[in-house]
């Protein structure tokens, strides 16, 4: 994935299993190790286990320098919604974390669209990938994330959480590839453009 600094968005299911957010914590860390910095968004789920990896203790987490966090909401909550992970947010500004808010466009734009705009948004910061987790084969925003990043020509890593990887949806033309050998990308998968589904 690139080179050092290189920008990875990180995205995936509001409603991730709270077994899952050590794999995402896991994920990140091993990114951050490799040099890479993260991008990701506001939202319960995955968005939220990332931002808490950010602000865990030392040695445990990852540096909160180097996460962005790009917010459909601004300071205080104000534009929230059911799903937006406010205190995540406001604990990640807290320890330093950069945060963009009304990432999505201003308070008078709904919020659906905000979303969409801000996960647009998400991915447009990455420079060296997106890595998105599903925790289900019909998930709207964590497609719209991968879609956006194989768009732009990026490589783009699934994590299928709870379900067969032969489930995730296609991403157009090509097929999603096992990434082989041990560790915490054993589970990932890599879309590949242009090639035969494998299973």
């Amino acid at each position: 994935m690139a080179s050092p600094r290189a920008v990875v968005s990180v995205a995936g299911s509001r409603s991730l299993p709270p077994e899952a957010s050590a794999l995402v914590a896991a994920v990140c860390r091993s990114l951050m190790a490799s040099g890479r910095s993260l991008a990701v968004g506001c939202c319960v789920g995955v968005d939220a286990a990332v931002l808490g990896c950010a602000v865990a203790p030392s040695g445990r987490g990852v540096p909160a320098a180097r996460v962005s966090c790009l917010c459909a909401f601004g300071p205080g909550g104000a534009g929230a919604g059911p799903a937006s992970a406010v205190s995540a947010v406001e604990a990640f500004a807290a320890a330093g974390g950069s945060v963009a808010w009304w990432a999505g466009g201003p308070s008078s734009v709904p919020l659906s669209a905000r979303l969409v705009a801000r996960t647009r948004a998400v991915v447009a910061q990455a420079s060296a990938g997106c890595v998105v987790f599903f925790a289900s084969p019909v998930s709207r925003g964590s497609l719209l994330a991968a879609s956006c990043a194989v768009s732009r020509g990026l490589p783009v890593f699934a994590f299928p959480v709870g379900f067969a990887g032969r489930l995730l949806p296609p991403l157009g033309a090509g097929a999603w590839v096992p990434i082989s050998g041990s560790g915490v990308w054993a589970g990932a998968f890599r879309w590949v453009s242009g090639q035969a589904g494998i299973f």
